[in-house]
């Protein structure tokens, strides 16, 4: 299976998966046009779901550092911020350039912890790690410095996913596998934990968490800050795909 093989095939499966897990939420989609290329977003509303954002960006003819020649590159990335502080928000960020390389962060950031969950999610992890020989703790190293700023109290990520850079053709297999497992996991954790009573000191956390997620995107998220810079994705690509739907600060 190629990477656009395997991203045709998971946009409506994630879309469907969500969709199905929110219970009433509804689902819009929207298409902007950039140079050289186009981004979509699909996002999912309510129930379950304060805000699910997928979003696939391709860009064809581009150049990138360390490669001769134009190529073409994606982004295939997903925002989830449940509704209930005790469903984790899922992280789901991949990009790449098709025969050259891709990179993969998976992890979840929960404003409740919930011990059981993250040592469910682990476990499951640990198995694509054993099946394609990576050392566990290395396939998650670094995870919490990527997702942190110094006044944080602690990292947005609990490092029970994944952080896979610069993988190659031959991983593709493993790309696919630990994406697919992550999510069946995650959609999981959502149904088990979507109608847990909360109280106003959870939803506290949950706004809080989304805060500092949105510190993290705007302050210190070196692929934003190039975009900004460069200004090739429209400011409204980056509020729908990222930015939480409620946040405190």
């Amino acid at each position: 299976m190629t990477i656009d093989e395997f991203i045709d095939k998971m946009k409506p499966k994630a879309s469907k998966g969500l969709l199905d897990v929110s219970g009433t939420g509804k689902l819009s989609k929207r298409t902007w046009k950039l140079p050289n290329g186009q981004v979509e977003i699909t996002v999912i509303r309510g129930g379950a779901m304060e805000k699910a954002a997928i979003m696939h960006m391709v860009r064809k003819g581009v150049t990138r550092p360390g490669i001769t020649g134009e190529v073409d590159s994606f982004v295939y990335q997903m925002e989830i911020f449940p509704e209930n502080p005790y469903c984790p928000m899922g992280h789901f960020n991949t990009e790449g350039v098709p025969n050259h390389f891709y990179n993969m962060n998976l992890d979840l950031f929960p404003a409740v912890r919930v011990e059981e969950d993250l040592k469910t999610m682990r476990a499951a992890m640990d198995v694509v790690a054993d099946r394609f020989g990576r050392d566990r703790d290395k396939m998650r190293e670094g995870l919490d410095k990527h997702y942190t700023m110094e006044h944080f109290a602690a990292p947005l990520a609990t490092k029970v996913g994944c952080k896979l850079p610069d993988l190659k053709n031959a991983d593709l297999n493993l790309f696919i596998n630990a994406y697919e497992t992550f999510f069946g996991v995650y959609l999981d954790i959502i149904r088990k934990r979507k109608d847990t009573t909360c109280t106003k000191s959870d939803m506290q956390l949950k706004l809080e968490r989304n805060g500092k997620w949105l510190e993290y995107m705007m302050l210190k998220d070196g692929a934003i800050k190039q975009t900004l810079e460069r200004g090739v994705i429209p400011l409204e690509v980056l509020i729908e795909f990222g930015f939480p739907p409620s946040a405190a600060f």
